[in-house]
């Protein structure tokens, strides 16, 4: 029967490529990893490696057998981590991340009701974007995240979709946009653009860059401020505008651009196998949170 070091050392020379780039990933030498992979062959009555070349290239055995060792060794990690956390003491400490994109407006009177029932947890709060919160997470730096969805997540992140939050394309009403009328997306390339997340960020799904000329700014906060200015244009979280639009500050472009607007998921999301009854709690109140904030 196979075993899990079989399947860790058959998906790592997948991903790295090689056997020798394995062993260096899992800190084994090579012999082990190729054993692994040949008692993994004979227990399967498979070949899984094309080793004809320099490189080992699956077989279609191989390719089949790929996502299901993976959701084998994910599976493991998870039961692992709920294992190891039977033996731990209760927590005295946890760090919630937020995206301050996400309206959390409500937020005391709920971490008002985790203290009456969590009363000796000390409480620590992080703003970042959400890409960053992943970070924090994936590397457990936080415990719990508060972000904009992503459409994949690193392995051993899982997540719960609480709630939604709308995006809408603004300009200053003395932007040059606002006053033309706009007839084709294109026209948006010859303004600039202000865009969440770093420069040497990769793309994702709320910082799309569609103008060759962009700013970046790491909070929407930032970014509001710039539109604000008339330093360009950009998709923002519509809570966020909400005093600008009021005071006609801001607008939204009309409405053959409503193809850049959308509604995005709002995602708490923890490391794998890092849950306790204190945690659970307080995604119990972020859940509330949100209901609240929708009406």
């Amino acid at each position: 029967m196979f075993t899990i070091e079989q399947l860790s050392a058959f998906v790592e020379t997948v991903e790295t490529g090689s056997f020798s780039a394995a062993a260096r990933k899992l800190g084994k030498v090579q012999s082990a990893i190729s054993q692994h992979i040949m008692t993994l062959e004979i227990d399967t009555n498979q070949q899984l490696f094309d080793r004809s070349g320099r490189y080992p290239q699956l077989t279609k055995a191989g390719k089949r057998l790929l996502p299901q060792a993976k959701a084998v060794i994910a599976q493991h990690r998870r039961l692992s981590q709920q294992l190891k956390s039977l033996d731990e003491s209760e927590p005295q400490t946890l760090t919630l991340a937020l995206d301050e994109g996400v309206p959390y407006g409500e937020l005391a009177q709920h971490l008002s009701a985790f203290s009456t029932a969590w009363p000796n947890i000390e409480l620590e709060f992080l703003n970042a974007s959400s890409h960053d919160i992943i970070q924090l997470i994936q590397h457990r730096r936080a415990d719990i995240g508060l972000v904009v969805s992503e459409i994949t997540y690193p392995d051993l992140v899982e997540f719960e979709t609480i709630g939604s939050i709308e995006f809408d394309l603004m300009v200053s009403t003395n932007h040059p946009l606002a006053k033309t009328e706009l007839t084709h997306l294109d026209m948006l390339k010859l303004h600039r653009q202000v865009v969440i997340g770093a420069r040497d960020r990769s793309p994702s799904l709320y910082n799309l860059q569609h103008s060759p000329d962009v700013w970046f700014a790491d909070n929407y906060y930032m970014i509001a401020e710039l539109i604000k200015g008339g330093f360009g244009w950009g998709i923002v979280p519509k809570h966020i505008m909400q005093d600008a639009l009021m005071a006609k500050q801001v607008c939204s472009l009309p409405a053959n651009f409503q193809q850049l607007d959308w509604l995005a998921n709002i995602d708490i999301i923890q490391h794998l196998g890092t849950g306790n009854a204190a945690s659970q709690e307080l995604r119990r109140q972020l859940r509330l949170m949100m209901q609240s904030s929708r009406g």
